[in-house]
């Protein structure tokens, strides 16, 4: 058989070398509480899917505006971080719902095998328009994570999602030890610090009742004790009082005041605060 000539086989390596190489993709930009970051758009994402410039259309509409100061990146990323851990929540949820559903439970497969085709049938958008809300839950969820990973790697953080939700913070000495000396995690109280506030925010009563302590103590006109997540439904316009939420979105961690009860928020209005299973909202003052 007849060899190719010397030079064929150059022509041949280079277009092997060029097809090699990444398709040129122009980034694009995104604006994120007051502040403008460019995206790569071969970033890669773990699931099926859209392109990220598309897969960010479904981002919430209000993320761009800004808090009327220059955030730093660490507020940024926090904030992006409170969004998905609402969106990552109510999935989970609507999930559930639909796995559970007396329709799904009939059809045969089990629960989990329910849920992994609903997940790849969401990630495609393949799903029935039955399902348009959860669909929408979803491709927010997937796009607060995709920014959440470009922002971690522009700031030289891990860019999976941590397992607490929420990246480490840099904390100083000085904080780490005023919870130190309470025998208190200042990692965990942090990581339940923003889970508390990113409830409150949501004004979704489901996601308070998953970082609520019981029994939940209520001082107003009258002292109320909240034993139950079916009493903290029934007292939901109580509990997510507008000046409350006000207050939470407020603070911060490195301002709250801590002793051995918690964390407290503003002047005592609420309290964060420990027990077996970690923090979580402890107690709310309407006086």
């Amino acid at each position: 058989m007849a060899g190719f000539p010397a030079r064929d086989f150059g022509v041949i390596f280079s277009l092997l070398a060029l097809l090699s190489l990444p398709v040129h993709a122009d980034p694009f930009f995104v604006r994120v509480y007051g502040r403008t970051y460019k995206i790569d758009p071969r970033y890669p994402s773990d699931e099926k899917g859209p392109k990220p410039e598309e897969a960010m259309k479904a981002l919430p509409s209000d993320l761009g505006k800004g808090p009327g100061f220059r955030p730093s990146h660490e507020q940024v990323l926090a904030e992006v971080e409170e969004r998905l851990w609402i969106a990552q929540n109510r999935l989970d949820r609507a999930l559930g719902k639909e796995t559970t559903s007396s329709e799904r439970r009939n059809a045969g497969p089990a629960p989990k095998a329910v849920d992994q085709e609903l997940t790849e049938s969401l990630a495609t958008g393949a799903t029935s328009g039955r399902s348009s809300e959860l669909q929408k839950v979803f491709d927010q969820r997937r796009a607060l994570i995709l920014l959440a990973r470009e922002l971690r790697r522009s700031m030289d953080l891990p860019v999976r999602t941590p397992a607490a939700g929420f990246s480490r913070p840099k904390l100083s000495p000085e904080i780490e030890d005023s919870y130190r000396a309470l025998n208190f995690d200042p990692l965990e109280a942090y990581y339940g610090f923003r889970r508390v506030k990113a409830a409150f925010r949501s004004g979704d009563i489901e996601l308070l009742a998953l970082v609520t302590h019981y029994p939940l103590t209520v001082a107003g006109k009258a002292r109320r004790t909240i034993r139950t997540r079916e009493q903290l439904r029934a007292a939901k316009d109580t509990v997510l009082d507008p000046r409350i939420r006000d207050i939470v979105a407020k603070s911060t961690f490195e301002t709250v005041f801590v002793r051995d009860k918690g964390m407290m928020l503003g002047e005592g209005e609420v309290w964060i605060t420990r027990d077996k299973t970690g923090f979580g909202l402890g107690a709310i003052s309407l006086r």
